[in-house]
């Protein structure tokens, strides 16, 4: 079966909607790209937020430790308690109810929290510049969530006041120009564990860390998307322990892969534009055949080539056929 071409372009048009999405990063992003104009958000961080979830008096024997011939009960989960999974989300959700009740447009969760408020109204100043007027504040929000015991993180070491860029999730959120980066300071983080794990390209290195380096590009791939690329090799690499025990040598693909990763975080002024795309269908459909060629139509249009003889060969298959099929049929729209 042929395969179908669609394209994709911007539009500034979308409203501000809560869109559910299992990735927390993406559900931001179409936060951001969809806000108003004016919108500002704020980023709040609970103190070891498992650890002060507290546990029910009848599971506390479940948790216990033993040590020493003595047994030691825990009154609040333990941090990375498979069976409290959702012990932390269950508040949660009832303190997002409560934050929207006090004036908070959209909140985005998940150990941390992002607010965002949208301007109600706009308020004249001195050479009638108009100024955003908001619903609520972060004192207000710190006020009212006080009596409830939420342990917070002080704003000043670790969290954020209503702006127009918010950090959450590890990257900076742009509102009004609908952008996300890194940090200068996540930037310089990275590259030293990419380099860090570069040095020892002479020894041998586990499992665990090569996931975590590769968990850290994957993340930021969400920005420098232009990194799929260079992830296969790591993840072909990783796939070859048999246990976490194991010792490999790093091999030349990979650290190959890791000097292109050098070199964009060395430039941190890196960003992505996420302004919210419309699918548009331009009617192309595309096949190849081994024992023929290639085709493609347009509408009423249609093109096709014959193969040459021997084509089939250092490493050209039926999957190289396909990718010039298309790359043609982009030729040919563009």
């Amino acid at each position: 079966m042929g395969m179908h071409v669609c394209c994709i372009v911007p539009t500034h048009h979308l409203c501000f909607m809560s869109t559910h999405v299992c990735c927390i990063v993406l559900t931001h992003r179409l936060k951001v790209a969809s806000c108003p104009s004016g919108t500002q958000g704020a980023s709040l961080d609970i103190i070891l937020a498992y650890r002060n979830s507290p546990l029910l008096p009848r599971h506390k024997a479940y948790v216990a430790s033993k040590w020493r011939n003595k047994i030691y009960v825990d009154h609040c989960a333990m941090e990375g308690l498979s069976s409290s999974g959702n012990i932390q989300g269950v508040p949660s959700d009832a303190l997002v109810t409560l934050l929207k009740h006090h004036g908070v447009d959209e909140v985005l969760k998940w150990v941390d929290f992002c607010l965002f408020c949208i301007p109600i109204t706009t308020a004249s100043v001195e050479k009638d510049e108009m100024i955003p007027c908001y619903s609520t504040d972060i004192h207000l929000i710190l006020t009212f969530t006080c009596p409830l015991g939420v342990p917070w993180h002080p704003v000043t070491t670790k969290g954020q006041d209503f702006a127009s860029t918010v950090p959450y999730v590890r990257f900076i959120w742009d509102l009004d120009n609908r952008t996300v980066s890194l940090s200068s300071k996540k930037c310089l983080k990275y590259l030293d564990k990419v380099q860090t794990f570069q040095g020892l390209a002479s020894s041998n290195v586990s499992r665990k860390q090569s996931m975590s380096v590769h968990g850290t590009l994957q993340h930021i791939m969400f920005i420098y998307r232009q990194g799929h690329s260079s992830l296969p090799p790591l993840s072909a690499f990783i796939s070859k322990f048999p246990n976490e025990f194991a010792l490999h040598h790093i091999p030349k693909s990979v650290l190959i892969c890791l000097e292109w990763w050098v070199a964009i975080l060395k430039n941190p002024s890196n960003l992505r534009l996420l302004i919210p795309r419309v699918v548009i269908d331009p009617h192309i459909w595309v096949d190849a055949s081994t024992d023929w060629g290639i085709g493609v139509i347009k509408g009423q249009l249609w093109v096709a080539w014959i193969l040459k003889p021997g084509w089939k060969a250092d490493g050209q298959d039926i999957g190289w056929a396909k990718s010039i099929t298309l790359e043609l049929a982009v030729i040919w729209l563009m």
